[in-house]
């Protein structure tokens, strides 16, 4: 009598060359999402440290006003924006971060009006690759005392 395979059998022959038939697969898989998932990941990471220096730029203005609204007895216009400009500068470059060559440096503007000092500033932001040329601006203003 002759042998007859069980079903069992059959099956487990077939599962093994379909494995093998997809052993690359996998791979493949693998190169086409890993450009894609790359590419998130760069992007969340480039737009926290842009947020991050919207932040920090927003700290320095804040800063800069205070710094300026102080009450010093004999002060003046120049005084306030000196005082104010230090503290901005000073917040700016010990808190960024930058992907670029050299620290960008935000330009400041400083008004008085009306017992209200306005400290404003603004930067061109140098990112990885996505988020490049990004301009970021901020905007404090404090009454004068």
């Amino acid at each position: 009598m002759s042998a007859i395979p069980s079903c069992g059998a059959v099956s487990r022959g077939r599962t093994a060359k379909r494995r093998r038939a997809q052993k690359g697969s996998v791979l493949v898989e693998f190169a086409l999402i890993l450009p894609v998932f790359l590419l998130l990941l760069f992007g969340v990471v480039s737009f926290s440290v842009a947020l991050y220096d919207k932040t920090v730029l927003t700290m320095a203005t804040r800063e800069g006003a205070r710094a300026g609204v102080r009450y010093v007895a004999g002060r003046t216009t120049a005084s306030i924006d000196t005082s104010a400009a230090i503290a901005a500068r000073q917040v700016w470059r010990h808190n960024l971060i930058s992907f670029g060559a050299g620290m960008p440096s935000p330009l400041f503007t400083y008004t008085i009006q009306n017992d209200i000092l306005t400290v404003a500033a603004s930067v061109d932001y140098t990112g990885l690759f996505i988020f490049s040329d990004l301009s970021i601006s901020a905007q404090s203003s404090m009454k004068l005392e």
